[in-house]
């Protein structure tokens, strides 16, 4: 899609919507991710995205997954493409990476550990 994201973002970009289709026209916002031409060498946070047919892009870009954005659904401007399914599992990693979902293994909190705590 191209959207207009707030603040430094904001002229009229390829994002990704990070949304489920059954749940776009439920809410007034939706969660998306910018994309830029200006790549750093950060692949496993940013994935890179090759431009063809299927998603619509004109030049080689990386998803900012560390700009994931709640988006006013008035700032949509059209869908250009969508995605394939590396590009879709290279994302989920990258999401995971920056929310530090990867490091939520084992006992966390004192719920987790049956109430106890460490003095």
């Amino acid at each position: 899609m191209i959207a207009v994201f707030p603040g430094e973002l904001g002229k009229p970009r390829p994002a990704v919507i990070l949304q489920r289709d059954e749940l776009v026209g439920l809410f007034s916002t939706i969660l998306a991710c910018p994309m830029t031409t200006h790549l750093i060498d950060a692949p496993t946070l940013r994935p890179i995205i090759a431009p063809n047919s299927e998603n619509g892009l004109q030049e080689v870009s990386q998803i900012m997954v560390e700009k994931l954005s709640p988006l006013r659904t008035d700032v949509i401007r059209q869908r250009i493409g969508r995605l394939t399914s590396g590009e879709l599992k290279r994302l989920e990693t990258a999401l995971i990476h920056i929310t530090g979902l990867d490091l939520a293994t084992g006992p966390r909190n004192e719920a987790e550990q049956g109430g106890k705590q460490q003095s």
